[in-house]
């Protein structure tokens, strides 16, 4: 299931501005991490995840050293229970080497295979959704559709035409078949900058 994600940026007039993203869907909360012999084990009741499933982590407060947030893993058998899995650094690999401990709220998602979909994000006013004059429209490239990563960019020229102030911005990915999701809300807001050359 593709569920919105929220996430607010900042953008300077007459600069580049670019963001790399992943899109992900089924995300659900990682009750805890237990970490033997170097092994972590991701606890989390139901996951539903089988053998060569492709996983990224995000959230926590302290993270393993060997756990990398927003990385691309993929589940492996050894240890894989209905409430419990453990990831690998490739796929059919051996499970990741951590040190250290885990603290805080992690969650497990899968990256959306891109292949068929098109991406479009545009900025328009928070009050009114009119469109921008001139209107803005992020650039978007899909930079690894199996893993569901894209990157957002707005060129120095466009952003120096949009005003200082908050706006509303969204990303929607749309299927070959037409259907369509929006996957990504926030608030950018634009900020003046005084070196102009």
């Amino acid at each position: 299931m593709i569920t919105p994600a929220s996430y607010d940026i900042t953008i300077l007039q007459n600069s580049t501005w670019k963001g790399t993203f992943r899109a992900t869907q089924n995300r659900q909360t990682v009750t805890s991490i237990s970490i033997a012999g170097g092994t972590p084990t991701f606890n989390c009741d139901c996951h539903g995840l089988v053998a060569n499933d492709k996983v990224v982590f995000t959230g926590g407060t302290t993270i393993p050293c060997g756990l990398t947030l927003n990385t691309v893993y993929y589940v492996i058998s050894a240890g894989l229970t209905t409430s419990a899995f453990q990831v690998s650094a490739s796929s059919g690999g051996s499970s990741i080497s951590v040190t250290g401990t885990a603290t805080g709220t992690f969650y497990v998602a899968e990256p959306i295979n891109l292949t068929s979909y098109g991406i479009d994000s545009d900025i328009r006013t928070l009050i009114t959704n009119e469109a921008l004059s001139p209107a803005v429209q992020f650039t978007s490239t899909i930079t690894s559709a199996a893993n569901g990563e894209f990157q957002l960019s707005l060129t120095p020229e466009q952003t120096i035409a949009i005003e200082v102030g908050r706006y509303g911005y969204d990303v929607s990915l749309t299927t070959a078949g037409g259907e369509r999701y929006y996957w990504l809300t926030g608030v950018a807001t634009v900020q003046r900058t005084y070196s102009r050359n």
